[in-house]
């Protein structure tokens, strides 16, 4: 087999597998397969909702009282809000709220991660609870996230970010792109496989959390870690949390590159551990769902040179199939083009494509994203 043949298979089945192959695997298994019910008769823990802000005075305080309002049935809930280096009036915002369920610490600038490590250590409760400094909890969201954690075996317990209602084309793109990996996610919870979280309703047990390096992010490393700690990540859809999201497809860019350029080494580095400690189905689900999704852009420029060589070949046995393809292609891109909801999904997908190659790039050369804000610095 020569090296045409050889490209044009790898180009086609990595995103194959991570865009079509591998969900319909999970999402059928998961609908046949039985789940292991949860034990949900221990104790309510006591919850510490951790935002970390930088200059977030529009948001911060609708993002403190979407939590503080919650019906909660457990013993305790509070709210830690680390300000990272803030030079607007996020303090001031916050300490008119003056309750006493909400504790701020006004830290320097160290980034994302440096202040989520922060707020996790100055944690008392039994589950932590990590949101965006611009989120809604839906109503009984908060108890939807913690219940799970009266099972023991459960160490993390992920929700559902959604766009808020009336949003742009690139929101409601974003919204359909979440709901794809939802879907997917909770198929993977069901069967065991769920290894990765949404960094906007992200829960925990403070006993299994380690330090967020730097380069990296709660939603990238606190749910496999947990996998390999040998507990439970389980998928809550009842729990959404709203947010504002990326409202152009310049931000969907921005705010896709940066995930990919944190995610990337950081699970890179997780799957190993992960097969090294005979945690195989979190390893693979990670493999198949993100780290097949960030090669995508390389799988398809391998698989245009590689189809470009067997056209030109003498006996160019592969040319219907390829023309195949990419006239099925073109004719779904046409049909999607159709509709406000499909059109935004295709813009953020093509725009996805785009950051996970700037991001592969970035890694590559040796760059990382320490440092975050809404707007560009």
């Amino acid at each position: 087999m020569d090296w045409p043949v050889i490209g044009f298979w790898v180009g086609l089945l990595i995103p194959a597998v991570s865009y079509l192959l591998y969900p319909l695997a999970v999402v059928g298994l998961g609908r046949l397969v039985r789940s292991s019910r949860l034990n949900v008769d221990g104790p309510w823990p006591d919850l510490t909702v951790a935002i970390a802000a930088h200059n977030e005075e529009a948001t911060i305080e609708r993002a403190v009282r979407s939590v503080l309002d919650q019906e909660y049935p457990g013993p305790r809930v509070s709210v830690s809000v680390g300000l990272d280096g803030c030079t607007d009036r996020t303090l001031g915002v916050l300490q008119a709220m003056q309750d006493p369920r909400l504790t701020i610490l006004d830290l320097p600038r160290a980034g994302k991660a440096a202040t989520d490590n922060r707020l996790v250590a100055a944690a008392q409760s039994d589950v932590v609870v990590t949101t965006s400094a611009g989120s809604e909890f839906a109503p009984g969201a908060l108890a939807d996230l913690a219940g799970p954690f009266r099972d023991p075996r459960v160490g993390c317990v992920t929700g559902v970010f959604r766009p808020r209602p009336g949003s742009t084309d690139a929101e409601q793109g974003e919204g359909l792109y979440w709901r794809f990996e939802y879907l997917v996610m909770n198929a993977e919870s069901r069967l065991g496989l769920l290894a990765m979280a949404s960094g906007t309703a992200l829960a925990f047990r403070r006993a299994l959390f380690r330090p967020i390096p730097a380069d990296s992010d709660a939603d990238v490393v606190v749910a496999p870690t947990v996998a390999l700690l040998g507990s439970r990540v389980v998928h809550v859809p009842s729990a959404v949390v709203f947010d504002d999201g990326p409202a152009t497809l310049e931000a969907v860019l921005r705010s896709r590159r940066r995930m990919a350029l944190r995610a990337l080494p950081a699970t890179l580095d997780l799957v190993p551990r992960l097969l090294a400690a005979g945690r195989f189905g979190a390893a693979f689900g990670l493999i198949a769902h993100k780290v097949f999704r960030w090669l995508t852009p390389a799988a398809g420029v391998l698989w245009v040179i590689s189809a470009g060589a067997l056209i030109a070949a003498p006996n160019p046995t592969y040319a219907p199939v390829i023309i195949g393809l990419v006239v099925g292609a073109a004719l779904l891109f046409a049909v999607g083009l159709a509709y406000r909801r499909t059109r935004g999904a295709i813009a953020s997908l093509a725009l996805a494509q785009l950051a996970f190659s700037l991001a592969l790039f970035d890694v590559i050369r040796g760059r990382r994203a320490r440092m975050w804000t809404r707007q560009p610095e």
